[in-house]
C-alpha cells in the first residue's frame, strides 16, 4: 500500500552537514521519512520549493520540460523499498494513454516530483521502517524533551540507522 506524502523541505544534519529530505505523510500518524542526499541534490530540491528563478535551466527544470514538449507529464513518483540504508524510488511518466516506469534515485525523483506538482508515495513498509513519529503539538509544548529527543534523532541519525 502506498502513503501519500508531502515535502517538508532539506535540512542539514549537524555536526556532519549532511543535508536530510525531510518527508512526512499526510494522514495518519504524520511519521517523518528522513533521508539523507547529496548537496547538488539538495540545491536541486530547495530551487524548486523556494520558485527560485535561475538564468540558466538546472537538470531537473530541463527534464521536466523536454517531457513538456514531448506531449509527457511526471504523473508520480513512489519511494518503493529501503534496503541497506539506501531508498529506491520509481518514476512514473504518462504520455498520452500509457504510463511507463523508470527506476529512479529518490533524491532525483523527488526533485522532478517537486517541479511537476505530483504526488510524492512511499511505500508503508518503508514508512513503517524509516518512519519517526512527530511529536503532537499539544504534548510538546507541554514537554519540551519531545522536541529534543527528535532534534537530537536528526542530528546524530546515519543511513546505517535505516538499515
Amino acid at each position: 500500500m502506498m502513503i501519500e506524502m508531502e515535502l517538508v523541505g532539506v535540512r542539514i544534519q549537524m555536526p556532519t552537514n549532511s543535508p536530510v529530505l525531510i518527508l512526512r505523510e499526510l494522514e495518519g500518524e504524520e511519521r517523518v521519512v528522513p533521508i539523507f542526499i547529496g548537496g547538488p541534490e539538495a540545491h536541486a530540491i530547495d530551487l524548486a520549493v523556494t520558485e527560485q528563478k535561475i538564468a540558466r535551466p538546472m537538470t531537473h527544470d530541463l527534464f521536466v520540460e523536454v517531457l513538456d514538449g514531448l506531449g509527457a507529464e511526471v504523473e508520480r513518483m513512489e519511494i518503493v523499498k529501503l534496503v541497506q540504508g539506501t531508498f529506491y524510488a520509481n518514476l512514473y511518466i504518462q504520455v498520452g494513454e500509457d504510463l511507463h516506469e523508470f527506476s529512479a534515485r529518490t533524491s532525483d525523483a523527488v526533485a522532478l516530483a517537486v517541479r511537476s506538482k505530483c504526488p510524492i508515495l512511499c511505500d508503508e513498509a518503508v514508512v513503517a521502517e524509516a518512519g519517526v513519529v512527530e511529536p503532537d503539538p499539544e504534548e510538546v509544548t507541554q514537554d519540551e524533551e519531545m522536541i529534543e529527543e527528535l532534534r537530537q534523532f536528526l542530528d546524530t541519525a546515519t543511513p546505517e540507522d535505516f538499515s
